[in-house]
Protein backbone atom coordinates (compact mmCIF):
# COMPACT_ATOMS: atom_id res chain seq x y z
CA UNK A 1 0.00 0.00 0.00
CA UNK A 2 1.10 3.53 -0.53
CA UNK A 3 2.56 5.40 1.77
CA UNK A 4 4.07 8.82 2.74
CA UNK A 5 7.82 9.03 3.11
CA UNK A 6 8.91 8.98 7.09
CA UNK A 7 12.40 9.67 7.98
CA UNK A 8 13.80 7.93 11.36
CA UNK A 9 15.88 9.49 13.67
CA UNK A 10 18.54 7.06 13.03
CA UNK A 11 20.11 8.21 9.49
CA UNK A 12 19.00 11.39 8.06
CA UNK A 13 19.47 12.62 4.51
CA UNK A 14 21.11 15.62 3.94
CA UNK A 15 17.59 18.09 3.35
CA UNK A 16 16.74 19.38 0.26
CA UNK A 17 13.64 21.51 -1.20
CA UNK A 18 12.99 18.29 -2.79
CA UNK A 19 13.05 16.20 0.68
CA UNK A 20 11.11 18.75 2.16
CA UNK A 21 8.44 18.69 -1.08
CA UNK A 22 8.58 14.76 -1.30
CA UNK A 23 7.91 14.02 2.69
CA UNK A 24 4.70 16.32 2.23
CA UNK A 25 1.90 14.00 3.82
CA UNK A 26 0.12 14.84 0.73
CA UNK A 27 -1.13 13.01 -2.34
CA UNK A 28 1.02 13.53 -5.59
CA UNK A 29 1.01 12.55 -8.68
CA UNK A 30 3.80 10.78 -8.96
CA UNK A 31 2.30 8.58 -5.81
CA UNK A 32 -1.05 7.54 -7.71
CA UNK A 33 1.62 6.40 -10.72
CA UNK A 34 2.91 4.32 -8.34
CA UNK A 35 -0.65 3.53 -6.72
CA UNK A 36 -1.80 2.28 -10.19
CA UNK A 37 1.74 0.10 -10.59
CA UNK A 38 0.73 -1.61 -7.35
CA UNK A 39 -2.72 -2.13 -8.66
CA UNK A 40 -1.93 -3.48 -12.04
CA UNK A 41 1.46 -4.69 -12.22
CA UNK A 42 5.07 -2.82 -12.94
CA UNK A 43 5.03 -4.42 -16.35
CA UNK A 44 1.58 -3.53 -17.32
CA UNK A 45 2.30 0.48 -17.80
CA UNK A 46 5.92 2.59 -18.71
CA UNK A 47 7.52 2.57 -15.02
CA UNK A 48 10.16 4.57 -13.73
CA UNK A 49 11.60 1.66 -11.94
CA UNK A 50 12.82 0.24 -14.81
CA UNK A 51 14.67 3.22 -15.67
CA UNK A 52 18.02 3.04 -15.79
CA UNK A 53 20.68 4.72 -13.41
CA UNK A 54 22.07 6.69 -16.14
CA UNK A 55 18.60 8.13 -17.47
CA UNK A 56 17.61 8.92 -13.72
CA UNK A 57 20.50 10.88 -13.25
CA UNK A 58 20.64 12.85 -16.60
CA UNK A 59 16.70 13.65 -16.17
CA UNK A 60 17.31 14.83 -12.92
CA UNK A 61 20.41 17.48 -14.01
CA UNK A 62 17.98 18.24 -17.24
CA UNK A 63 15.43 19.71 -14.88
CA UNK A 64 17.85 21.25 -12.34
CA UNK A 65 19.71 23.02 -15.19
CA UNK A 66 16.62 24.42 -16.34
CA UNK A 67 14.40 25.09 -13.34
CA UNK A 68 17.47 25.67 -10.88
CA UNK A 69 20.21 27.30 -12.80
CA UNK A 70 20.90 29.45 -9.52
CA UNK A 71 22.42 26.37 -8.03
CA UNK A 72 24.70 25.19 -11.08
CA UNK A 73 26.51 28.61 -11.70
CA UNK A 74 28.62 28.89 -15.21
CA UNK A 75 29.78 25.08 -14.61
CA UNK A 76 28.41 24.03 -18.14
CA UNK A 77 30.22 27.16 -19.83
CA UNK A 78 33.37 26.06 -17.55
CA UNK A 79 33.23 22.25 -18.50
CA UNK A 80 32.50 22.89 -22.52
CA UNK A 81 36.03 23.53 -24.03
CA UNK A 82 37.10 20.07 -22.80
CA UNK A 83 34.74 17.70 -23.45
CA UNK A 84 34.69 15.01 -25.90
CA UNK A 85 32.14 13.01 -28.03
CA UNK A 86 33.20 9.53 -26.92
CA UNK A 87 34.39 10.21 -23.37
CA UNK A 88 32.84 8.11 -20.83
CA UNK A 89 34.93 9.89 -18.08
CA UNK A 90 32.47 11.41 -15.38
CA UNK A 91 31.75 15.11 -15.32
CA UNK A 92 28.98 17.61 -14.73
CA UNK A 93 26.44 15.84 -11.70
CA UNK A 94 27.88 12.46 -12.38
CA UNK A 95 27.33 12.51 -16.26
CA UNK A 96 29.71 11.46 -18.27
CA UNK A 97 31.58 14.07 -20.58
CA UNK A 98 28.94 13.21 -23.53
CA UNK A 99 26.13 13.17 -21.01
CA UNK A 100 27.04 16.82 -20.41
CA UNK A 101 27.42 17.59 -23.84
CA UNK A 102 24.25 16.09 -24.77
CA UNK A 103 22.71 18.08 -21.67
CA UNK A 104 24.17 21.74 -22.82
CA UNK A 105 22.66 20.99 -26.32
CA UNK A 106 19.11 20.63 -24.67
CA UNK A 107 19.88 24.06 -22.96
CA UNK A 108 20.75 25.57 -25.84
CA UNK A 109 17.94 24.25 -27.89
CA UNK A 110 15.20 25.42 -25.33
CA UNK A 111 16.72 29.07 -24.38
CA UNK A 112 17.02 29.85 -28.34
CA UNK A 113 13.41 29.12 -28.43
CA UNK A 114 11.37 32.46 -28.27
CA UNK A 115 8.27 30.72 -26.36
CA UNK A 116 10.47 29.14 -23.45
CA UNK A 117 13.07 31.73 -23.32
CA UNK A 118 10.07 34.20 -22.05
CA UNK A 119 8.51 31.88 -20.10
CA UNK A 120 11.78 30.58 -18.59
CA UNK A 121 12.67 34.51 -17.11
CA UNK A 122 9.03 35.57 -16.74
CA UNK A 123 7.14 32.24 -14.96
CA UNK A 124 7.84 30.65 -11.39
CA UNK A 125 9.70 27.87 -11.36
CA UNK A 126 9.00 24.38 -9.34
CA UNK A 127 6.34 25.93 -7.65
CA UNK A 128 4.37 23.71 -5.06
CA UNK A 129 0.85 24.24 -4.62
CA UNK A 130 -0.89 22.30 -1.78
CA UNK A 131 -4.97 21.89 -2.33
CA UNK A 132 -7.95 19.58 -1.39
CA UNK A 133 -10.02 17.60 -4.29
CA UNK A 134 -13.46 18.79 -3.98
CA UNK A 135 -14.65 15.61 -4.77
CA UNK A 136 -12.99 13.03 -2.61
CA UNK A 137 -11.24 15.19 -0.05
CA UNK A 138 -8.42 14.07 -0.19
CA UNK A 139 -4.91 16.51 0.63
CA UNK A 140 -2.84 16.83 -2.84
CA UNK A 141 0.03 18.36 -3.21
CA UNK A 142 2.18 19.72 -6.75
CA UNK A 143 5.51 20.72 -8.09
CA UNK A 144 4.79 23.05 -11.15
CA UNK A 145 8.08 22.98 -13.62
CA UNK A 146 6.58 27.09 -14.54
CA UNK A 147 3.90 28.76 -13.82
CA UNK A 148 2.79 32.09 -15.39
CA UNK A 149 -0.09 33.92 -13.98
CA UNK A 150 -1.00 37.14 -15.65
CA UNK A 151 -0.94 40.61 -13.95
CA UNK A 152 -4.78 40.64 -12.89
CA UNK A 153 -4.61 37.40 -12.51
CA UNK A 154 -7.49 36.22 -14.75
CA UNK A 155 -5.10 34.07 -16.26
CA UNK A 156 -2.62 31.16 -15.58
CA UNK A 157 0.01 29.21 -18.23
CA UNK A 158 1.31 26.18 -16.90
CA UNK A 159 4.28 24.70 -18.47
CA UNK A 160 5.98 20.99 -18.01
CA UNK A 161 8.98 20.41 -19.80
CA UNK A 162 9.84 16.55 -20.56
CA UNK A 163 12.86 14.97 -22.34
CA UNK A 164 11.60 12.50 -25.47
CA UNK A 165 12.63 9.81 -27.32
CA UNK A 166 9.73 10.88 -29.67
CA UNK A 167 10.87 12.13 -33.32
CA UNK A 168 8.20 13.64 -34.52
CA UNK A 169 5.43 15.65 -33.15
CA UNK A 170 2.51 12.60 -33.56
CA UNK A 171 4.83 10.66 -31.86
CA UNK A 172 5.20 12.99 -28.82
CA UNK A 173 1.61 13.34 -28.83
CA UNK A 174 1.30 9.81 -28.42
CA UNK A 175 3.72 9.47 -25.71
CA UNK A 176 1.29 12.02 -23.45
CA UNK A 177 -1.42 9.57 -23.36
CA UNK A 178 1.15 6.55 -23.13
CA UNK A 179 2.91 8.57 -20.03
CA UNK A 180 -0.43 9.51 -18.08
CA UNK A 181 0.37 13.01 -19.03
CA UNK A 182 -3.13 13.63 -19.38
CA UNK A 183 -3.95 12.57 -15.77
CA UNK A 184 -0.83 14.91 -14.56
CA UNK A 185 -2.22 18.15 -16.66
CA UNK A 186 -5.84 17.47 -14.73
CA UNK A 187 -4.32 17.07 -11.69
CA UNK A 188 -1.98 20.29 -11.82
CA UNK A 189 -4.57 22.57 -13.54
CA UNK A 190 -7.09 21.25 -11.03
CA UNK A 191 -4.99 21.99 -7.97
CA UNK A 192 -4.35 25.43 -9.10
CA UNK A 193 -8.28 25.72 -9.40
CA UNK A 194 -8.69 24.20 -5.85
CA UNK A 195 -5.75 25.44 -3.92
CA UNK A 196 -6.13 25.74 -0.44
CA UNK A 197 -4.81 29.09 -0.36
CA UNK A 198 -7.14 30.38 -3.06
CA UNK A 199 -4.59 31.75 -4.86
CA UNK A 200 -6.18 30.99 -8.18
CA UNK A 201 -9.39 31.89 -7.18
CA UNK A 202 -10.54 34.89 -9.44
CA UNK A 203 -8.80 32.87 -12.12
CA UNK A 204 -11.11 32.69 -15.28
CA UNK A 205 -8.67 30.95 -17.87
CA UNK A 206 -6.16 27.52 -17.05
CA UNK A 207 -3.62 26.86 -20.04
CA UNK A 208 -1.36 23.72 -19.66
CA UNK A 209 1.14 23.12 -22.30
CA UNK A 210 3.81 20.24 -22.28
CA UNK A 211 6.83 20.75 -24.43
CA UNK A 212 9.39 18.12 -25.75
CA UNK A 213 13.02 18.47 -26.46
CA UNK A 214 14.16 15.39 -28.50
CA UNK A 215 16.96 13.59 -26.84
CA UNK A 216 18.20 13.03 -29.74
CA UNK A 217 19.84 15.22 -32.68
CA UNK A 218 18.81 17.93 -34.33
CA UNK A 219 17.00 18.29 -30.43
CA UNK A 220 13.73 19.61 -31.55
CA UNK A 221 10.88 20.70 -30.13
CA UNK A 222 7.69 20.36 -29.88
CA UNK A 223 4.66 21.35 -28.15
CA UNK A 224 0.99 20.10 -26.92
CA UNK A 225 -1.21 22.42 -25.75
CA UNK A 226 -3.33 20.31 -23.55
CA UNK A 227 -6.08 22.51 -22.76
CA UNK A 228 -7.06 22.87 -26.42
CA UNK A 229 -7.17 19.12 -27.20
CA UNK A 230 -10.62 17.96 -26.56
CA UNK A 231 -11.40 15.65 -24.24
CA UNK A 232 -8.11 15.58 -22.55
CA UNK A 233 -8.17 17.09 -19.14
CA UNK A 234 -11.39 15.69 -18.72
CA UNK A 235 -10.01 12.31 -19.40
CA UNK A 236 -7.50 12.85 -17.23
CA UNK A 237 -9.59 14.08 -14.24
CA UNK A 238 -11.67 10.54 -14.83
CA UNK A 239 -8.19 9.19 -13.89
CA UNK A 240 -6.84 10.66 -11.32
CA UNK A 241 -9.66 10.99 -9.16
CA UNK A 242 -10.49 7.50 -9.58
CA UNK A 243 -6.84 6.69 -8.19
CA UNK A 244 -7.59 9.37 -5.83
CA UNK A 245 -10.54 7.53 -3.99
CA UNK A 246 -8.33 4.27 -4.45
CA UNK A 247 -5.83 5.67 -1.66
CA UNK A 248 -8.26 7.07 0.02
CA UNK A 249 -10.28 3.59 0.48
CA UNK A 250 -6.83 2.38 1.21
CA UNK A 251 -6.05 4.51 4.15
CA UNK A 252 -9.17 4.40 5.39
CA UNK A 253 -9.07 0.09 5.15
CA UNK A 254 -5.87 0.61 7.26
CA UNK A 255 -7.71 2.57 9.98
CA UNK A 256 -10.59 -0.15 9.98
CA UNK A 257 -7.99 -2.70 10.16
CA UNK A 258 -5.55 -1.51 13.05
CA UNK A 259 -5.58 -3.29 16.35
CA UNK A 260 -7.37 -1.70 19.03
CA UNK A 261 -4.23 -0.98 21.04
CA UNK A 262 -2.67 0.46 18.17
CA UNK A 263 -5.12 3.65 18.00
CA UNK A 264 -4.97 4.11 21.64
CA UNK A 265 -0.97 3.92 22.09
Amino acid sequence: MLSPTVYTNSVQPIATPGDAYRALPRVSNSDLTRLKEEHLGYWSVPSARFIGEKTKVFGRAFHQHLLEPESIGTVIQQLLPDMVDSSDQPGLDGLSLAQAEQLAALMRTIKQDTFCHRYLRMSERERIVLSTDPVTSVACKARLDMIYTSPKRRNALVIDVKTTSARTQAQFLESCYTYDYDRQAAFYVDSLRNADNQEWASTRQFRFVFIGVMKQRPHRLFAVDATSIPGFIDYGRKKYRFWLRKWREEQESTVLSAPAWSMTA
